[in-house]
């Protein structure tokens, strides 16, 4: 292994010392129309610089916003390493939002530029985006044509709000600001999260330090850039590790895409790895040669974060011999704070703290971390950062606990517990991945906040309603199962009446964050109905 610079202590630093070390190599893959495209170390610095000297011939300075509304292609990365060089502030918005809500995103953050990856997108925001706004659409597959629009532009309009709190040199400081991220708002309105340099180098150094894996690595992106789990935790080890990275084409071509790229590696999110899971089981044969078959013979770590993990799902991929190595994280924590290894990881654990890292429980259970990974606060929002970073601890709101080898587990959400007219407190999320263990089961959300039981909608799985079956047996076969899943459940976690509804829960009701968490509070007011004459049934 050849023996990289010291450590960087900007992303831009670490994309100059991999391209020193293996300028000529292969760096960047990207899948177009099934075809396997390649990019070399110095061809990413050769385009990310020129397109950095272009923002600020246009009139950008240290330390301005600049949006990007796409979805995963070779232009993301080169638009934030360009980002990083000229030392602005990168916005990454997720493109599945309403034209709304990325215009409003837009606004918060100040943005003095806007990339977005399709004219037709443009088209929908303008309307809702100040008439002073300039935005840049990406060329068709012709990375030349980045920023093409803007050369014609010498001065961009003044950027709305507040100046940077303070000037940044064109090298940015490893104190600086370098990205604002929205959060996915699952308990409320999206919050700016502003990570420094050092927030996101810091992390991403430790994953790689952790794990050493070595130069010669794959890893196939599969899931949204624009989310800080891969952003630091497949762009920016790639490059703090010099190794190669790939884009899939998208979610829907990911068995081909593990066919063309051959990676080591991939992170996921649990609802992926459930989905393929159903997929070979439901197909039948050999299911341990199916799921090798599958992500390839090459393929030796798959990595999760984003939300639980059902136990059953991890059972079933160890047994299978390819075990689900799952992380835990947050927006605020850059995102990493605990991972498992190959060489130390523990059945329901979230694995071990990175280095530099500490965790504390509080007496009520929450989970509060320290560490260099931790947010420079929220954007424009100093009361609620200083509700949430007390005395250099961050609050998660997310209950744990840590065992005596130091393997941290999760517990569910603070804010999200159901507290019972009983007295008793149940976590919904573990209730909803016992649920969702089954074959006829897609989705599930719990409520029942205040009634002395739990209630649930459920979203049927394709094989879960033969056609011409009547709605009493549908409700009789569904009772039969939700006892089975619960069956080793506590009293208070028991659901005692159920809804199955006729759509699943989706983005665009707002009921899902992009990383396919429930927004419970959107699902009850979507379904305000059908909760109420569930909870009624109580009385």
């Amino acid at each position: 292994m050849r023996i990289m610079p010291a450590f960087p202590t900007t992303v831009s630093e670490a994309l100059r010392n991999a391209a020193a070390c293996r300028a000529s190599e292969r760096a960047l893959g990207y899948i177009r129309d099934g075809q396997l495209h390649w990019r070399t170390w110095q061809d990413l610095v050769d385009e990310a610089s020129r397109l950095a000297a272009l923002l600020s011939d246009v009139g950008l300075e240290p330390g301005d916003r600049v949006a990007q509304v796409s979805e995963n292609r070779y232009e993301w990365i080169i638009t934030d390493l360009a980002i990083h060089l000229a030392g602005l502030v990168h916005v990454p918005i997720h493109v599945t939002l309403s034209p709304e809500q990325i215009a409003e995103q837009i606004i918060d953050s100040g943005s003095r530029l806007v990339f977005v990856s399709k004219r037709d997108l443009l088209n929908q925001l303008t309307a809702h985006l100040p008439p002073n706004s300039v935005c840049s659409v990406y060329g068709d597959h012709d990375t030349r044509n980045i920023g093409a629009e803007l050369k014609l532009r010498k001065d961009l309009p003044p950027a709305p709000g507040p100046e940077p709190s303070a000037s940044n040199p064109q090298r940015p400081a490893p104190t600086s600001l370098a990205t604002i991220l929205y959060t996915s708002g699952t308990t409320g309105r999206p919050r700016g999260v502003m990570l420094t340099h050092d927030n996101l180098t810091s992390n991403a150094a430790a994953v790689v330090d952790a794990f050493d894996r070595g130069e010669e690595d794959t890893r196939l992106c599969v899931l949204p850039l624009s989310h800080i789990y891969a952003r630091t935790c497949d762009l920016y080890t790639w490059i703090f590790s010099a190794s190669r990275l790939v884009l899939a084409e998208s979610r829907e071509t990911l068995a081909r895409d593990l066919q063309i790229a051959k990676p080591n590696a991939i992170n996921a999110v649990p609802f992926l790895y459930q989905r393929i899971a159903d997929r070979i089981r439901e197909a039948g044969g050999d299911e341990r040669i199916a799921l090798r078959n599958f992500f390839g013979c090459q393929v030796d770590m798959l990595n999760c974060g984003g939300a639980p993990l059902a136990p059953d799902v991890e059972a079933w991929y160890a047994d299978h011999g390819m075990p689900i190595l799952i992380g835990y994280g947050l927006t605020e924590t850059s995102p990493v704070v605990s991972i498992s290894t190959p060489q130390a990881h523990r059945c329901g654990a979230v694995g071990k703290l990175l280095r530099d890292i500490e965790v504390r429980i509080a007496d009520d259970g929450e989970i509060l971390v320290r560490g260099p990974n931790i947010m420079h606060g929220l954007w424009r929002n100093e009361e609620a950062t200083a509700q949430m970073i007390i005395g250099g601890w961050f609050h998660t709101g997310d209950l744990g606990a840590l065992d005596s080898d130091g393997f941290l587990f999760i517990r569910g959400r603070k804010k999200e517990l159901i507290v019972l007219s009983t007295g008793k407190k149940v976590v919904p999320t573990r209730v909803e991945l016992l649920l969702a263990t089954s074959p006829l089961i897609d989705q599930a959300a719990v409520f029942g906040d205040g009634h002395c039981g739990l209630v649930a909608l459920l979203v049927p799985s394709a094989n879960g309603a033969p056609a011409g079956e009547s709605h009493e047996a549908k409700h009789t076969r569904y009772q039969a199962e939700v006892t089975r899943c619960l069956a080793t459940a506590a009293h208070e976690e028991q659901v005692h009446y159920f809804h199955i509804i006729d759509r699943p829960f989706s983005i665009e009701h707002g009921e899902m964050t992009g990383k396919l968490s429930l927004r419970r509070a959107v699902i009850a007011q979507n379904f305000a109905a059908e909760l109420a004459r569930l909870t009624s049934q109580h009385h």
